[in-house]
């Protein structure tokens, strides 16, 4: 995970990408987070996850996991599902962003990645 361009590494991120193409399903699973960075005054973070697959389909596209309080190193297990076709993967893209749940403010941004469905399909057929 990375603040932005070009900037310093503020943890990491394990996710599982799997397609089903019998329901034309996309199945994304936030598994966990390692060694993110501390954005509260007690050496923690209340992170949560946020996933957003672009080019904009609407509030279908958008989904979070639940917020993980005081840890740097958050267990999420979650799995969100995407009806879509098949030739569309390619023209998708999915935005992962990690944030620190703050109460009664807003929250703070920890960092984000991306993945391109094109190089990751490409990948795929290449190496069968």
């Amino acid at each position: 995970l990375n603040e932005g361009e070009d900037s310093e590494e503020r943890g990491r991120i394990l996710i599982s990408l799997m397609y089903n193409s019998q329901q034309s399903r996309l199945m994304v699973g936030v598994i966990r987070c390692a060694h993110l960075a501390a954005m509260d005054s007690n050496g923690y973070s209340d992170p949560f996850v946020k996933i957003y697959l672009r080019p904009d389909m609407g509030k279908k596209a958008k989904n979070k996991t639940q917020i993980k309080k005081k840890t740097l190193n958050p267990e999420f297990n979650e799995e969100f599902s995407y009806e879509i076709k098949h030739a569309e993967l390619a023209k998708k893209t999915l935005d992962v962003s990690v944030w620190d749940y703050d109460m009664g403010k807003s929250n703070d941004f920890i960092g984000k990645s991306r993945s391109w469905f094109a190089n990751i399909l490409n990948f795929l057929i290449n190496s069968l």
